[in-house]
């Protein structure tokens, strides 16, 4: 599963590694305080009901009349 694509340094991460670990470190810390205060119950929830929506989809055709 993800939740964000971390954007790699110009040429690549093996190119900088230091920068692509201060991207890292940004993304993880901003990911952790969005879910930190959040109870493993409440957690657990939100990854459920994040994969239970996996595969479905909606129909946007307009209809004919």
């Amino acid at each position: 599963m993800v939740d964000k694509i971390v954007n790699e340094p110009v040429g690549g991460a093996h190119r900088d590694p230091r920068q692509m670990a201060a991207f890292l470190k940004r993304a993880l810390n901003d990911a952790f305080r969005q879910v930190g205060d959040l109870k493993v119950k409440d957690l657990l929830e939100r990854r459920y009901e994040r994969i239970k929506g996996y595969g479905r989809f909606t129909d946007t055709k307009a209809d004919s009349k």
